[in-house]
């Protein structure tokens, strides 16, 4: 059964990307804001609610695999009655992870494609870039806001 509760919230609740195992690079609290300093995402990573949702998505991805009769090589959303849980993920281990309300009936796996996207041509491909740091570039930023404003609900 739909949990009314969360329908009138904002569509986006959080982003949240991972580099390699349980890394976290990046987390925007849509309703808080982002946290892109060192000490920020280490204070997040010491809850379990991260170490959770990084465990999600490496769980959801061996369960669907074990009951499939074909190979799943992208495993992309799941609903509860609270949220909706979107994953994309890269074989270079790279992990990007939204949770949106459970009414938003939007498929942002294209989204989460261009997030990636954008990952690849402003951060990975920036020489000055330290693999496991902060994605606080002010670019990288910018074109994140610019990807998810669409999607959030005017107030």
């Amino acid at each position: 059964m739909l949990n009314t509760k969360y329908i009138d919230q904002d569509n986006l609740f959080e982003l949240i990307i991972f580099q390699g195992y349980k890394n976290l690079v990046f987390y925007w609290n849509f309703a808080k804001g982002m946290v892109n300093t060192k000490s920020e995402i280490q204070d997040l990573l010491k809850q379990n609610r991260i170490q959770n949702i990084y465990g999600v998505s490496e769980g959801l991805k061996g369960f669907s695999q074990a009951f499939s009769s074909e190979p799943i090589t992208n495993f992309r959303y799941f609903l509860t009655s609270y949220f909706k849980f979107t994953i994309y993920e890269m074989c270079s281990g790279v992990k990007i992870i939204l949770l949106s309300n459970i009414s938003d009936q939007t498929d942002y796996s294209e989204t989460l494609k261009e997030v990636y996207t954008n990952y690849l041509e402003i951060i990975k491909r920036n020489p000055f870039y330290v693999h496991g740091e902060p994605l606080d570039n002010p670019l990288f930023i910018e074109k994140i806001t610019d990807i998810f404003e669409p999607f959030q609900k005017k107030k």
